[in-house]
């Protein structure tokens, strides 16, 4: 399963340079098998994907929660606004 254009709640991320953000989707339908997920700048930027993680929870009434994390870092020189894209290995 894909996603593109994910933000924050409050729309796009904003990283000013050398800031990092740690970010994470979350389906609640079960394991999505190897997930990746990529910063998508918005204009100029320059931003690091680092720390892929996947977190497997348990959750009431004993559903199984799947967490893909990562860290997104602004390796530019300016602020950089974006969004995360990405899916599974086909």
């Amino acid at each position: 399963m894909g996603f593109n254009g994910v933000g924050s709640a409050d729309g796009p991320y904003v990283l000013d340079a050398g800031e990092s953000v740690g970010i994470g989707i979350a389906y609640d339908d079960g394991d999505h098998g190897a997930q990746w997920i990529m910063a998508d700048p918005i204009g100029p930027g320059k931003l690091t994907v680092s720390g892929m993680s996947k977190e497997r929870k348990i959750v009431v009434p004993n559903r199984l929660k799947v967490v893909y994390s990562t860290t997104v870092k602004n390796t530019g020189y300016d602020y950089a606004l974006f969004t995360v894209q990405g899916g599974g290995n086909v």
